[in-house]
């Protein structure tokens, strides 16, 4: 792994990672950098930054960085670790409703207890990702389904709505679930399910 973090002046960087052809950190690091990107990010003052629940898994921001000018808010916040196996405590960046980069915090230190317990929340949130080994049953109404599944953590039921933004096709036959709180399941390969799961995935997608 070779990392270079290099500072332009005015409190904004440019990180690059070279990511090692390991299969699993590679599907992992595409949530947030992908191999040999460059981004420039404002890097935030973990005391000027504040995140709210505002229900559900939603997060908002309120930044009152000097370096940004006045004082900001962000009604919806994804938080992704730039280097997720190779540095998941650092790098930690921010991006809006839009997908959008709004800064990168360095390290977590010196973040209010709320804040810091938010984003660690949101993180595991983020990264814990079971494997779906059987589909047990899926409930349809109102346009949610719950389902229950067994996983390589155990049994889950969870809940999804509007599965066309929900379920995301990462090959032809690895797909990705991403429930109303913000949790994500992935099927690695539908092929491998028993009879029953594979009907059921049928019938639902």
């Amino acid at each position: 792994m070779q990392n270079n973090f290099q500072t332009n002046g005015a409190g904004s960087s440019r990180v690059t990672e070279t990511t090692p052809e390991k299969a699993v950190e590679t599907s992992t690091a595409t949530e947030s950098a992908a191999s040999d990107a460059r981004f420039d990010l404002i890097l935030l003052d973990p005391a000027h930054v504040r995140l709210f629940r505002t229900g559900g898994s939603a997060l908002r921001l309120t930044l009152s960085d000097p370096q940004i000018g006045s004082e900001r808010s962000y009604l919806r916040v994804a938080v992704a670790r730039a280097f997720p196996l190779s540095n998941p405590n650092q790098y930690i960046g921010l991006r809006d409703g839009a997908d959008k980069d709004i800064g990168m915090l360095v390290t977590l230190d010196g973040l209010e207890p709320e804040t810091r317990a938010l984003i660690d929340d949101a993180l595991h949130r983020r990264y814990f990702l079971p494997r779906v080994t059987r589909v047990r049953n899926v409930r349809e109404e109102f346009g949610s389904s719950t389902w229950e599944v067994d996983t390589d953590k155990g049994p889950f039921t969870f809940v999804v709505r509007n599965l066309r933004d929900s379920v995301q096709e990462l090959t032809p036959t690895r797909i990705l679930i991403t429930d109303v709180d913000g949790s994500r399941f992935d099927i690695p390969d539908i092929r491998k399910l028993e009879d029953k799961s594979y009907a059921i995935l049928q019938r639902v997608l």
